[in-house]
């Protein structure tokens, strides 16, 4: 039986009536410029180079202000007293504040610490070093003064003065309290008596310290200490001697100290005294007459 249709129509699938379903995918159109409207998008650099120029002026500004502040210095300046025997702390607080307050010390650069110094000292003859710290972050100054002790009274023609220990005339006796308390010299040297000036030397002033201590360990009752027009010469009287002995200030004190122990207690012993003067002056020798 032959039939009419071709092989190959026979193998072919038979299709319903449906046309199958397709799955497409669409992507979106990019949008302008390449980038996601999500994105963050940058800053425009010129204004990124304006703000970070404006943190670079305030930057500098404010470090030039810390540099112009930490060079400032107070009008008011601590100031420590090693002792307060000559002056209260506020009469050189107050000195202080007037110098610091001139325009050239209110600052770190043109501070003159040598003419402060010096005029301070000039100002106060008692004192003998003047320490100024400066610091760094703040714009107080310290001023550490070193006073020295008053050690004697000096009368020179109607005048009383009081004598520190560097040998320095440094106040009238009448303005120290503690100067009734000091061992008293009269001063028949001649020498023009003026605050502020050297009287003595330092060796003078030790000498005479240690010619008071030993004498007193011995129970020396001392009445009169005088220096004369004879240079570098010490008279000293006693209560209970008629005689005068000389000693010479540029010379150790503790050998011309003995060496007067030594012949007063003879002179005792003996029973005659000198009856003038007793000259202890030359080491190893002892005059009289």
């Amino acid at each position: 039986m032959n039939s009419s249709r071709k092989p190959s129509e026979s193998r072919r699938p038979r299709l319903s009536g449906r046309r199958p379903q397709v799955n497409t995918y669409y992507r979106g159109e990019p949008a302008l410029g390449g980038s996601s409207p999500f994105q963050k998008k940058p800053a425009p650099k010129s204004a990124r180079r304006f703000f970070f120029g404006f943190l670079d002026i305030v930057l500098i500004l404010v470090i030039l202000a810390g540099l112009g502040y930490s060079l400032v210095i107070s009008s008011k300046p601590k100031v420590l007293i090693s002792s307060q025997a000559f002056h209260n702390r506020s009469d050189y607080q107050i000195y202080a504040d007037g110098l610091f307050s001139q325009i050239k010390n209110r600052n770190k650069i043109t501070y003159d610490e040598k003419a402060v110094t010096l005029t301070m000292e000039k100002r106060f003859p008692e004192i003998t070093s003047i320490n100024t710290e400066l610091p760094i972050f703040s714009e107080q100054p310290t001023l550490r003064i070193t006073v020295s002790q008053a050690s004697l009274r000096v009368r020179s023609g109607s005048s009383n003065y009081v004598v520190d220990s560097q040998g320095v005339i440094v106040a009238p006796a009448n303005q120290v309290p503690a100067a009734k308390n000091l061992p008293q010299i009269t001063d028949q040297s001649g020498f023009n008596s003026k605050i502020g000036q050297p009287l003595l030397n330092v060796g003078a002033v030790d000498f005479i310290k240690t010619l008071i201590a030993e004498t007193k360990v011995a129970k020396v009752p001392i009445s009169a200490m005088t220096l004369p027009p004879v240079a570098q010469e010490l008279d000293l009287r006693t209560s209970d001697r008629p005689y005068f002995v000389k000693f010479y200030l540029g010379g150790d004190a503790l050998i011309q100290t003995g060496q007067y122990l030594a012949a007063r207690n003879h002179f005792n012993q003996t029973g005659q005294q000198p009856a003038q003067y007793l000259d202890v002056r030359v080491a190893g020798k002892i005059f009289y007459k």
